[in-house]
């Protein structure tokens, strides 16, 4: 496995994937830029795990209230949350696995994120926010998340526009978009060790440190990552991102 990969695809994964920008369109856009011919799947997956300890480790106090209180209502909001996207997966899983490393997809997908960012910001602003989640923001960062299933459109941008829309108030719609990504990623995680053909017998013992070393870089990132928007999300605009997205964008368009 080449060193120098596994290392950026580790860094970008942690990075990317509570920012809202796509991570899985970062990890597309990297491996056609570096011509990847490994299988990767084993990596992707050990990123997805990478990812999943961060989110957990920073919510470990609501999530274990959650586990204490597997009837509480915010628990009926995390499942109400969780339902579109599993049904979009059974829904659309040939078209998703078909167009899931694909380059015109992703820039499409990093250019929906940038409007949909600057919707929010706009529509927002004119709302009346409430910090009180109701089932009607559940149900609408639900769907949310499954449109985000889409290459490219990222989840956490997609479910952060959508709760701002529906008048939550920022803080709020943050944490509610990362725990709503806490059974969503651990749904991925499985589906791909389940239906995924992970060949083991093509790793060496010179495979096992840069995936280690890949695995500590995404959950150190992921870390910051989603500490940087914890620290931020009251002060900058979402728009700001947007910039970054239509460049980005353009670029995976001009590389299809």
């Amino acid at each position: 496995m080449n060193f120098f990969v596994a290392i950026v695809l580790g860094i970008v994964q942690g990075i990317t994937e509570f920012l809202p920008i796509s991570s899985s369109g970062h990890l597309v856009l990297l491996e056609h830029i570096f011509s990847v011919e490994f299988d990767y799947t084993f990596l992707n997956v050990v990123l997805h795990f990478a990812t999943l300890l961060a989110v957990c480790w920073f919510y470990r106090k609501q999530l274990l209230n959650l586990i204490k209180h597997p009837f509480s209502k915010d628990m009926q909001f995390l499942v109400l949350a969780t339902i579109p996207a599993v049904l979009f997966v059974v829904l659309c899983n040939t078209f998703i696995e078909n167009n899931l490393n694909s380059l015109l997809f992703v820039g499409i997908g990093f250019l929906s994120t940038s409007i949909l960012l600057l919707a929010a910001y706009f529509i927002n602003k004119n709302l009346k926010q409430t910090q009180n989640l109701s089932y009607k923001h559940a149900c609408i960062m639900g769907i949310a998340q499954a449109f985000a299933i889409f290459p490219g459109l990222s989840r956490s941008g997609t479910t952060l526009s959508f709760g701002l829309v529906s008048g939550l108030e920022k803080k709020k719609a943050l944490d509610f978009s990362f725990l709503m990504s806490v059974p969503i990623i651990l749904g991925s995680l499985i589906y791909e060790l389940v239906t995924k053909n992970i060949s083991f017998s093509s790793f060496t013992a010179t495979d096992i440190l840069p995936i280690a070393l890949s695995f500590v870089a995404a959950v150190i990132f992921a870390i910051i990552s989603i500490k940087f928007m914890n620290r931020i999300i009251e002060k900058m605009k979402l728009w700001y991102f947007v910039p970054y997205l239509l460049i980005i964008g353009t670029t995976c368009l001009f590389l299809k």
